[in-house]
C-alpha cells in the first residue's frame, strides 16, 4: 500500500531450465523438451546417455542437483554391468530467498482430484500449502517457515497415509506426533 513488499505479499514463482539439447541433436538423438531418455538413462542411440537437467525422463525435466545424483547412480550401475532403473524423482528445493525461508516439493500445484490444506498467517509471514491425494501428501510449498519441510518430503516419498494426524499436517511434526502419542 506504501510501496513496501512484506513477506506476506511476495509471490514466489519459477519459470523453469532450459537444457543444453545442441550436442544431442547434432548426433541424431530424440529431442523433445531434454534429451529422452530411458529408464537406464539412455538416449534412442546405443551408448548415448544423458542425466541432470538435460535428460527427459517420462516427460519431464528436473533442474535440481538430487534427481542428477540419483541419476547419475542409475547411470553407473547399468555401466558397471549391474541392472537399475530410474524410477522418477519426487523433486524439492529448500533456499533462502531474500532472507524468507522457501521449500517446495512433489505436486504442489495441485492436480485434478487432489485437496488441498492452505495455512496463511500474513502477520508471521507464514504460507503453507500441502496437497493430498488418497490420504497420501503428494505435494508441498512453505514460505516463511520451512522447518518442517524434509518431514513433509519424508511423507512424500514413503507415501505414509496421513489420516491420523491430517487436521495436525499443516502445523508440523511436533503437534502431529504429539497428538498420536496421546491417542
Amino acid at each position: 500500500k506504501d510501496g513496501r513488499i512484506l513477506p506476506a505479499d511476495i509471490v514466489v514463482m519459477a519459470a523453469g531450465i532450459s537444457p543444453n539439447v545442441a550436442l544431442a541433436r547434432s548426433a541424431g538423438a530424440a529431442i523433445n523438451r531434454g534429451i529422452v531418455v530411458d529408464a537406464r538413462m539412455q538416449t534412442d542411440i546405443p551408448g548415448l546417455y544423458a542425466i541432470g537437467e538435460c535428460a527427459e525422463h517420462q516427460g519431464r525435466c528436473v533442474g535440481l542437483v538430487e534427481p542428477a545424483y540419483e541419476q547419475a547412480s542409475i547411470l553407473a550401475a547399468n555401466l558397471a554391468g549391474e541392472s537399475a532403473d530410474y524410477a522418477g524423482s519426487i523433486p524439492s528445493t529448500n533456499l533462502k530467498v531474500t532472507g524468507v525461508n522457501v521449500f517446495s516439493a512433489g505436486d504442489f500445484m495441485g492436480a485434478p482430484g487432489t485437496e488441498q490444506i492452505v495455512f496463511r498467517d500474513r502477520g508471521l509471514g507464514i504460507y503453507k500449502k500441502l496437497v493430498i491425494a488418497k490420504d497420501r501428501l503428494v505435494g508441498a510449498v512453505l514460505f516463511g517457515d520451512s522447518t518442517d519441510g524434509l518431514w513433509y518430503l519424508d511423507l512424500l516419498r514413503s507415501g505414509a497415509p496421513v489420516e491420523r494426524f491430517r487436521t495436525e499436517l499443516a502445523f508440523g511434526r511436533a503437534l502431529a506426533e504429539r497428538k498420536n502419542h496421546l491417542d
